[in-house]
């Protein structure tokens, strides 16, 4: 009876850790062709001169709530490229700044 409940403990543990469905498999120097072979294409694009950003929105499926009521888990995430090759992707959106290093910055998702 441990032993079940440490393996359920442990899958647990490992399954919270897991990237997200589209996200999983992106790694930074990917060409932009990799990054949409492997999440799809983009919901959302920005480009400022050698910056480019694709925006993707992770909507899961309707689950149900201690109350009954159904909701949708939806989480942005951005992909920044420079010189077609990712330099940055995560959860949340990218917004455009007007600083010279970078045009864009990835806000996390609170």
């Amino acid at each position: 009876m441990k032993s079940a409940i440490l393996v359920l403990l442990g899958i647990l543990i490992l399954s919270s850790c897991a990237t997200r469905g589209k996200m999983t498999g992106l790694y930074e120097g990917m060409t932009k062709a990799e990054v949409i072979r492997v999440a799809g294409d983009p919901d959302g694009y920005q480009r400022s001169g050698e910056y480019e950003v694709l925006l993707y929105v992770d909507r899961s499926s309707g689950t149900r709530s201690l109350f009954g009521t159904s909701y949708r888990d939806v989480v942005d995430y951005s992909v920044i490229l420079k010189d077609d090759h990712v330099v940055e992707y995560g959860p949340g959106r990218a917004h455009q700044r007007g600083d010279a290093q970078s045009p864009f910055v990835r806000i996390p998702s609170r």
